[in-house]
């Protein structure tokens, strides 16, 4: 093995291992690795089980990644390069590309790839499994022709040093999972991390007393996903969930308990910010869960001071702004249907409105 190799392959190392530690190392890596195997980008790719989570090649125009996403590039009827496949740490190149390229491969994808410069070179599968594969790539331009034996060699020692630096990168990221819910440990709040497939990353000490049997067996934990005990605010909270997912910023949803008189549960839903290079590790969406009885420090107490309220009517009128139904705010107060409407006529009188969809809309205005 010559000593130029070593140097280079050195390098590399080098460089991939210190990426998850240092301001823009990912991109340092990257394009370090790009210039010692030939090749005019180095590529590395997330895809997820119906889209791309992540596509970063340092210094290319944002119209790229516009125009993949347009094209529907991570589907392997389009992108040859996907079809290819491959096992993990396997080496592929021009002559895998050749034989994907006849079952495979769009016109918009090649077009695609001849503009952004990455008709040839090689590339790898880094992790594979959980709905998430993680790609390697090095990509070569018509002009740099295709990859020679040692480029490829480069290439094989690279990807184990990149392999070993995004296990690092999905370690950093769950164990900051379990120090964010250290904290709310230390405030006794009940928080659940969820992560981008929607199950439960981390959860905090006040969380797992909350689920099953605690809280009324209001909320459940079914093969690592949260729940609630009933179908239909289960179906509910599903949905918000997704919502959150998808990127809706915050969302506040009520879950009767299921027992008679039962408090219920107020959860809160928070994106979390996406960090540049998290790589799918990081969670996505935080939940934090409150007792009914814990609620009126938090929401009631300045509602009731808004509209004139009793604390059972502000509940109430939160129940209703959060889109709870009446027959569940019946169910979850231990009250007749009667005695609710009696108490929503009141709060109608004192909020001055005339209909539920008023109030709903003024209690947000109010408090969201």
């Amino acid at each position: 093995m010559d000593s130029l190799f070593v140097r280079e392959a050195g390098e590399v190392e080098n460089a991939f291992l210190a990426a998850p530690f240092e301001e823009d190392g990912w991109n340092a890596a990257l394009r370090l690795f790009a210039r010692r195997t030939g090749s005019s980008r180095a590529q590395l790719l997330g895809l997820g089980d119906d889209a791309t989570l992540f596509n970063f090649m340092p210094d290319i125009d944002p119209a790229y990644q516009r125009e993949f996403v347009e094209i529907e590039g991570w589907r392997p009827e389009v992108n040859w390069r996907v079809a290819a496949g491959g096992r993990p740490l396997e080496i592929l190149s021009e002559a895998h590309y050749d034989i994907a390229r006849q079952h495979s491969g769009t016109d918009d994808y090649e077009e695609h790839i001849r503009k952004w410069d990455g008709v040839q070179g090689c590339q790898t599968v880094l992790v594979e499994g959980e709905g998430l594969l993680v790609g390697l790539a090095a990509l070569r331009s018509e002009r740099d022709g295709r990859t020679g034996r040692r480029d490829r060699k480069l290439f094989a020692a690279g990807a184990t040093y990149a392999l070993a630096a995004v296990r690092m990168q999905q370690a950093m990221a769950q164990r900051g999972a379990a120090m964010t819910v250290g904290a709310f440990d230390a405030i006794g709040v009940a928080a659940f991390l969820i992560d981008r497939q929607g199950a439960v990353a981390a959860l905090s000490g006040a969380a797992e007393a909350i689920v099953g049997d605690g809280a009324g067996g209001a909320l459940r934990l079914r093969r690592g996903r949260l729940g609630a005990a009933r179908r239909d605010a289960d179906a509910a909270l599903q949905a918000a969930l997704a919502r959150a997912l998808d990127g809706e910023a915050m969302q506040q949803h009520w879950i009767a308990s299921p027992e008679e008189g039962g408090d219920g549960l107020l959860c809160e839903l928070f994106r979390l910010p996406r960090r540049e290079w998290d790589f799918g590790f990081d969670p996505r969406v935080l939940v934090v869960v409150r007792r009914a009885v814990d609620i009126p420090a938090m929401r009631i107490v300045p509602l009731r001071a808004a509209l004139g309220l009793t604390a059972a009517e502000a509940e109430i009128a939160l129940r209703l702004a959060n889109g709870e139904a009446r027959e569940d705010i019946a169910a979850g107060r231990g009250t007749s249907a009667q005695t609710l409407g009696t108490q929503i006529k009141s709060i109608l009188r004192k909020s001055d409105v005339a209909r539920e969809a008023e109030l709903t809309a003024l209690v947000n205005r109010l408090l969201r």
